[in-house]
């Protein structure tokens, strides 16, 4: 699933020849309703549809390691002993951002991803300010709002927020 706000955003990071479906999650739902406050990461559900392990940071290879200092491998080992060896590992460290920020935060990205579709551009870059004070570390929020304020996602402000993450720990990823 993408956070990007249009398909042509989402098409560079989807490789070709792939056997399913790609969902664009323009309004973030789904990532609010799984509590997905970094990005790439990965959810795993059991075939009842239950919640096993929760949003983990899981890149599919090793294109960012020296900036997350995450190695894919990690994912791909603990993912191979649950269909292998029925082998859960927990996320021990994971926890959901303040419940009333966290949707405040979403509430306002919502609103002015809302604004921003509507052409009302003065008024959306407000809410989206409001959610980035909000839950500061979200990269769902403080990223995807990027393009939307018409900011480059790969430009100055994504490494003026990467610092900023850097600085207070990287929280919300595990290795």
């Amino acid at each position: 699933m993408s956070l990007d706000d249009t398909p042509d955003a989402a098409r560079p990071w989807v490789p070709d020849g792939l056997s399913y479906r790609v969902l664009l999650d323009a309004n973030h739902r789904i990532a609010e309703l799984f509590g997905v406050i970094n990005i790439p990461s990965t959810v795993w559900f059991d075939e009842h549809g239950a919640m096993v392990r929760p949003p983990t940071i899981a890149p599919g290879d090793d294109r960012w390691r020296e900036y997350t200092g995450v190695d894919a491998d990690v994912h791909h080992d603990a993912l191979r002993r649950w269909v292998y060896d029925d082998e859960i590992e927990r996320v021990a460290d994971w926890a959901q951002p303040e419940a009333v920020d966290a949707g405040l935060a979403r509430a306002h990205r919502r609103v002015g991803a809302w604004l921003h579709r509507a052409g009302r551009d003065d008024l959306a870059r407000s809410h989206f300010e409001e959610a980035a004070r909000l839950a500061p570390m979200d990269w769902t929020i403080r990223r995807g709002s990027m393009p939307l304020k018409g900011e480059d996602p790969f430009g100055t402000p994504l490494f003026e927020f990467w610092q900023e993450w850097e600085a207070a720990g990287k929280p919300s990823y595990q290795g």
